[in-house]
């Protein structure tokens, strides 16, 4: 059988995809070489306010000053404002680039960790809601009624929905004064919200703002119209990242990859928000016939929007083909820290950035974090298995260990082994007796191993049926680190931990991310 493709990433890390980038995953001093005409001194003010309104700590403002230097760099990552701060990799993203930012200063030319709030995306039932699994093992979505089709940072904040979190938070309980200090932390960092999106910027600069990392929300109004540049190039030619878009597509098919975006009929690269009947800005994708644009409800000329850029800041804004590259045209970003499913998309905006004359940063794949609670711990130790070869093969080391215990696992070693050595043997004579019939023996030789392969497998999953509590205790190992069939940090809230360990002794933890690689967190 034909080996597997590598995965996106080992062929991105690879230098596989070149093609798809400006910079190959190690290029650190050619990013950094670059010169980057931002606008530093303004963007610095329009932050500074916002850190100001957001009770962000010294720290921060530090790094706002430092910002301002016209030698300035930016590490910049991003995600949609989750609910209690969304599934954990947020946290993983924001140390990644704190740490990235550390490794890449220098006195001389500053380098920066920003977070990118992406306030501007409209899918709500994405930001909605939060999962926490309690000491009982049960796992509890937590969530608050969002708009539909509203942008997080134009949704205004709700005291009922402070409210209902803090309700939800101490129903799923663990230690009292955790919970305590959990609860109190929502409820500060809501104090000054204006809209959802707030929430999770606030619990950002409160958790990490020490470490100098800085929050940007798009759509704040002083931030909104330093994009202007960029979307009046987009409404001129609104075809030409689309069709870049679809080429880059085009071209991973044809290496064996899937892209990861795809643009419609008409479809461009922007959103413009509209009044709904609730009173609040509906955001609706911008289609472009050849002479017009139009959203579902009304048609627009292009002078019309050009206008609206300059009088309503905020009003048009970038599709996910555009984000990234209205971001790295705004801020000097020297390294954009991202994950598995950001890189894929990355890879067909190479033409986007070319055409807006924005040089593509270094990608950077983000830090992974797994917590292990005690009850993981034991329960590996109690099998003699590490969480790598959990992840691994999940079940099937489960089988093997069983297998091991009941004495089975050397038969099917030295099946094997026998198989070998046999089969060695074959290719010799058969080799003396006509070499084009080795291939034969080989394939036979691959068919046998596979079958008993194939039987080891079903004796372990035999052996598991019949033991109840090993069983019980992969459920509880799926329960933590894979919870609905999710990687532990792709699903829930780090305020699952908060509840249980102490917001302060999981932050701790959490600092001790690196820039890269995979972190096991253990309390």
């Amino acid at each position: 059988m034909p080996a597997a493709t590598p995965p996106f990433l080992t062929r991105y890390l690879a230098g596989e995809l070149a093609s798809f980038f400006d910079l190959k995953p190690n290029e650190t001093i050619a990013a950094l070489a670059r010169r980057l005409e931002r606008p530093r001194v303004a963007l610095a003010a329009e932050l500074s306010r916002e850190a100001q309104r957001l009770g962000a700590p010294p720290e921060a403002h530090a790094s706002l000053e430092l910002l301002a230097d016209p030698q300035s760099r930016v590490v910049v990552t991003g995600q949609q404002p989750g609910m209690l701060l969304g599934p954990a990799y947020s946290l993983a993203k924001a140390m990644s680039a704190i740490r990235l930012a550390r490794e890449l200063h220098s006195e001389h030319a500053p380098v920066v960790p920003v977070f990118w709030i992406a306030g501007q995306d409209h899918d709500t039932d994405e930001v909605d809601h939060a999962h926490l699994l309690d000491g009982e093992e049960r796992l509890h979505r937590l969530e608050v009624p969002l708009p539909a089709g509203v942008a997080s940072g134009s949704v205004p904040f709700r005291q009922e929905w402070l409210e209902l979190m803090v309700d939800q938070l101490r129903r799923v309980g663990g230690r009292p004064e955790h919970v305590a200090d959990a609860c109190r932390l929502v409820e500060e960092c809501s104090r000054g919200a204006e809209s959802f999106a707030d929430l999770f910027s606030g619990l950002i600069y409160r958790l990490l703002g020490q470490e100098g990392l800085l929050v940007l929300d798009p759509t704040r109004p002083g931030i909104a119209a330093l994009f202007g540049e960029v979307l009046e190039r987009e409404l001129a030619e609104p075809t030409v990242t689309v069709d870049a878009i679809t080429a880059a597509g085009d071209q991973l098919r044809r290496i064996g990859l899937d892209p990861q975006l795809g643009r419609g009929h008409d479809a461009t690269n922007l959103f413009i928000d509209e009044p709904g009947d609730d009173g609040l800005p509906h955001r609706h994708l911008l289609r472009f016939d050849g002479r017009s644009f139009s959203s579902p409800t009304r048609k627009y000329q292009p002078a019309e929007l050009q206008s609206l850029l300059r009088e309503e800041p905020g009003r048009v804004t970038p599709a996910a083909g555009l984000r990234p590259v209205a971001q790295d045209a705004v801020l000097p970003t020297v390294a954009f820290v991202v994950g598995p499913g950001e890189l894929r998309y990355l890879a067909q905006l190479r033409g986007v950035y070319g055409h807006h004359a924005v040089p593509m940063p270094l990608i950077r794949p983000r830090a992974t974090t797994v917590v292990l609670e005690p009850p993981v711990r034991r329960i590996l130790e109690k099998y003699g298995l590490d969480y790598g070869q959990y992840e691994a093969q999940r079940e099937r080391a489960f089988e093997r260990v069983l297998l091991e215990r009941h004495g089975h696992s050397d038969a099917f070693e030295e099946a094997l082994r026998r198989l070998e050595v046999e089969s060695e043997e074959l290719l010799r004579r058969v080799g003396a007796i006509d070499t084009t019939l080795e291939g034969t023996v080989e394939r036979s030789r691959i068919r046998v191993e596979r079958s008993i392969e194939l039987l080891r497998g079903k004796a372990g999953e035999a052996l598991l049926r019949n033991d109840a509590i090993t069983r019980r205790h992969l459920g509880r190992l799926e329960s933590h680190l894979f919870p609905s069939g999710s990687p532990q940090e792709r699903l829930m809230s780090p305020f699952s931990f908060f509840l249980k360990f102490g917001v302060r002794p999981m932050m701790d933890l959490y600092r001790t991310t690196g820039s890269s690689g995979e972190h096991l967190l253990e309390p």
